[in-house]
């Protein structure tokens, strides 16, 4: 059974590092996050997909220069395709287009429009870095001669 955790406002700082506490308030009043209610004098509560939403809207406002009316149009569809379980790999490129459609897999034959193109992998492996997961290990090149003694 997996343990679910749950982020405030300052984990999600700590764990965007350099995000400011007022940019996380920003975006908790664009969709999905507007609708969910919150209770007065208690914290709002963040999970991962949260975590990885935040991080995708940091790459999309500090990357490509995405105003908060943009923002308000894709952000719904990114936390609904990161929310959706499915089997990461070492790279995951997500396409998202700029008339707020939902975010998707980036393939070739699937960019119909403009959008814009977000590497999620390292997007996760900065937060898993944050959680205390250690990244995947990339296979290495087995290097000829190593442990062969001598003529």
């Amino acid at each position: 059974m997996s343990t679910r955790h749950a982020f405030t406002t300052k984990d999600v700082c700590a764990a965007l590092k350099g995000v400011s506490r007022s940019r996380v308030h920003a975006w908790v009043q664009l969709p999905p996050f507007s609708g969910i209610p919150t209770q007065e004098r208690s914290a709002r509560r963040f999970n991962k997909a949260d975590l990885l939403t935040f991080a995708a809207l940091r790459a999309l406002e500090d990357c490509f220069g995405a105003r908060s009316a943009q923002l308000a149009q894709v952000s719904a569809g990114i936390h609904q395709y990161l929310s959706t379980p499915r089997q990461t790999s070492i790279e995951e490129w997500i396409f998202i287009p700029l008339d707020g459609g939902t975010a998707r897999p980036s393939q070739p034959e699937l960019v119909s429009g403009a959008g814009w193109v977000i590497d999620m992998a390292r997007e996760r492996e900065r937060v898993d870095r944050y959680l205390g997961f250690a990244p995947p290990q990339r296979e290495l090149p087995l290097m000829a001669g190593v442990g062969q003694s001598g003529p």
